[in-house]
């Protein structure tokens, strides 16, 4: 079938690495390329596919996106953690 696309990754795969996101996440602020640096699981994922993996999760609402004024970056971090340190996260 022409137009047919299969993924790379199962759906198990994918809760692994979404997952694993979650819990490097738990301690503070992190750019993509930090959050895979900090994870063997991850050092083999494309940018894209992490960009994908961690727009799933701001999406469910576990993790929010801003920019980072000191490194200029993008940067990601748990909506929990932001909660324990006082922000309004809503």
């Amino acid at each position: 079938m022409p137009g047919r696309r299969t993924s790379k990754y199962t759906k198990d795969q994918n809760a692994l690495f979404q997952g694993e996101v979650m819990v490097i996440l738990a301690e503070e602020a992190l750019t993509i390329e930090q959050i895979q640096q900090r994870s063997i699981t991850l050092t083999g994922l494309s940018p894209q596919k992490m960009a994908r993996i961690l727009s799933h999760l701001i999406e469910m609402g576990n993790v929010t996106k801003a920019k980072s004024k000191s490194m200029g970056k993008m940067v990601y971090k748990s909506l929990a953690v932001m909660r324990r340190q006082g922000y309004d996260v809503y």
